[in-house]
């Protein structure tokens, strides 16, 4: 189980992950300060609970992949327990974040 931390900067400070990384699509973007983006949809996902999202810039190489954001209280179905099916992230209608 992986515990938030504000001095994690990378993909390589997480432990814990449920899941296979997911790629919000070309539909990203940041208007007024607010981040949206489409739908995300993990398939067959197995583990324990899911408790959060986190967002990442991938570079291709966990360490130096930056760390955007983290998703714990604002995401409608989490915690979510995985049954080997698929999980859809419908994002908030208001955005994703604020900056």
């Amino acid at each position: 189980m992986y515990t938030y931390s504000a001095t994690h900067q990378f993909l390589t400070s997480l432990t814990g992950v449920v899941g296979t990384a997911g790629t919000i699509g070309a539909t990203k973007s940041v208007t007024n300060g607010v981040f949206d983006g489409g739908d995300v949809t993990y398939t067959a996902v197995t583990g324990n609970s899911v408790e959060a999202l986190v967002i990442y810039i991938d570079t291709g190489v966990a360490a130096t992949s930056p760390l955007v954001a983290y998703l714990d209280t604002s995401v409608t179905g989490l915690p979510v327990t995985p049954n080997g099916g698929d999980i859809t992230i419908t994002w908030n209608g208001s955005g994703i974040f604020a900056l």
